[in-house]
């Protein structure tokens, strides 16, 4: 199965920055330019075959949003 590659939209010193493997691939001015690229690579990372996410961060570094691209995990009893 592969492995799904996760990016992040974080805060950062410079306004806005997406995460993958906790390097920054890119740097934004603004949350929403973030989040759009996140999704952008994302949705990229699923059209090559493969599986995707999108982690959305609110200003405080907490979790707002998650996507997912792809084929979703199977259902467990959680």
């Amino acid at each position: 199965m592969a492995k799904r590659q996760v990016f992040h939209s974080v805060p950062s010193k410079e306004g806005w920055a997406v995460k993958h493997k906790g390097e920054v691939v890119s740097n934004h001015r603004t949350q929403k330019a973030a989040e759009s690229a996140a999704i952008r690579a994302g949705h990229k990372a699923e059209g090559q075959g493969g599986l995707g996410q999108a982690v959305l961060h609110k200003s405080d570094g907490t979790i707002r949003e998650e996507r997912t691209y792809g084929a979703d995990p199977r259902s467990t009893k959680g």
